[in-house]
C-alpha cells in the first residue's frame, strides 16, 4: 500500500469520514423536524420565498414565512445533512473498496502474485548483487560505517522483528519498505549507525551515501508513530538535539512518517533520494 496513489486515497477516505460524523451530527441535533415537508406557495416579486410546511401524523399544512423563518431554514438544513450523509456513506464504501483491493504496480507486488514457478526470488538477483555493483569507495564507506556500528550493542534487539530483502533485521514494516527501495536501487546505506550529538546518541534509522559524488552523506529518519504522543514527544527530543549539530533538516537530515493507518507513501521517500542520492531513480 505504499502507492502514492493509495495514499490519497486515505487522506480522502479520513476526510469523508470526519465529515460523514459532522454531518450525522447535525441532522440528530434536527431530528425534531424528521418528516416535516416544504411546500414553497409563492415568490414575491423581490424574488423572496414564502414556505408552508406539513408535520408528520397530520395533514394540516402550516404557514411558516419567508426562507428566513428558524423553521425554513431547519427543515433545509436536515435535508441537506441527510443527502450529504448518504452520498458520503456511500463514497465512503467506494473508497474502502478500492483501498482494500488497490495492488501496488510495482515489480515486487505483482512478482508476490505469481504462482511460485513464475516468480522471480529478488534475494537471489538484485538483492545478491548489491554489494558487487557498488562503486569501490561506497564499499569502503559501508565498511567504515559498519565497524562504527559494532562498537556499540544494539538498542532494544527484540524490536528488531522484520527482515529487509537482504535479511536485516528492522524495527518497523515501513522502514523495511525504504530498505527495500534502497537495495533494489542500488543505493549505499547502513541501518542504525550511531550518531553522537553534545554526548548524547542518536540512531538515526538510515545513513545513506549520495552516488552524484560519491562524498555526501544524509540521514533518514522515519516516524511510524508520530500519532502516538509518547512517540512524538520523542521525536520532539531527538529533532532538538539534531537542530544541536550539523545535521540540517531538509539539507541533509529528512524525515518521513507513516500517515493515520501507519501506512508510508513511498514518494516521500524517492523524492528525497532523486533530489539528494540518485538522480536516476
Amino acid at each position: 500500500m505504499g502507492s502514492g496513489f493509495v495514499h490519497e486515497a486515505t487522506l480522502t477516505l479520513n476526510d469523508l469520514e470526519c465529515r460523514l460524523e459532522r454531518m450525522s451530527r447535525q441532522a440528530g441535533n434536527l431530528k425534531q423536524y424528521n418528516g416535516w415537508t416544504l411546500r414553497r406557495i409563492r415568490t414575491s416579486k423581490s424574488g423572496d420565498s414564502f414556505y408552508s410546511a406539513k408535520r408528520p401524523g397530520t395533514s394540516r399544512k402550516v404557514y411558516l414565512g419567508n426562507g428566513k423563518h428558524p423553521d425554513v431554514v431547519n427543515v433545509k438544513r436536515l435535508r441537506y445533512a441527510k443527502e450529504s450523509v448518504k452520498i458520503l456513506q456511500g463514497n465512503i464504501r467506494l473508497l474502502k473498496l478500492l483501498i482494500d483491493r488497490y495492488v501496488d504496480t510495482d515489480y515486487a507486488s505483482i512478482n508476490k502474485r505469481l504462482p511460485a514457478t513464475y516468480r522471480t526470488e529478488l534475494t537471489h538477483s538484485s538483492v545478491n548483487s548489491y554489494r558487487a555493483n557498488l562503486p569501490i569507495e561506497a564499499l569502503r564507506w559501508i565498511e567504515k560505517m559498519e565497524k562504527e556500528k559494532a562498537k556499540y550493542p544494539p538498542y532494544k534487539p527484540e524490536q528488531l522483528k522484520h527482515p529487509a530483502l537482504d535479511g536485516t533485521m528492522m524495527r518497523s514494516k515501513s522502514e523495511v519498505i525504504i530498505a527495500n527501495i534502497l537495495l533494489l536501487a542500488g543505493i549505499p546505506f547502513v541501518y542504525e549507525v550511531p550518531v553522537f550529538i553534545n554526548g548524547n546518541m542518536v540512531l538515526p534509522d538510515f545513513r545513506i551515501m549520495s552516488l552524484i559524488d560519491l562524498k555526501t552523506e544524509i540521514l533518514i529518519e522515519h516516524q511510524g508513530m508520530i500519532f502516538d504522543d509518547d512517540y512524538a514527544d520523542k521525536f520532539i527530543r531527538s529533532l532538538k538535539l539534531y537542530l544541536n549539530s550539523d545535521w540540517i533538516p531538509n539539507k541533509n537530515l529528512f524525515f518521513t512518517f507513516d500517515d493515520a493507518k501507519e501506512r508510508i507513501n513511498t514518494d516521500q521517500v524517492t523524492d528525497i533520494l532523486r533530489a539528494h542520492i540518485f538522480s536516476d531513480l
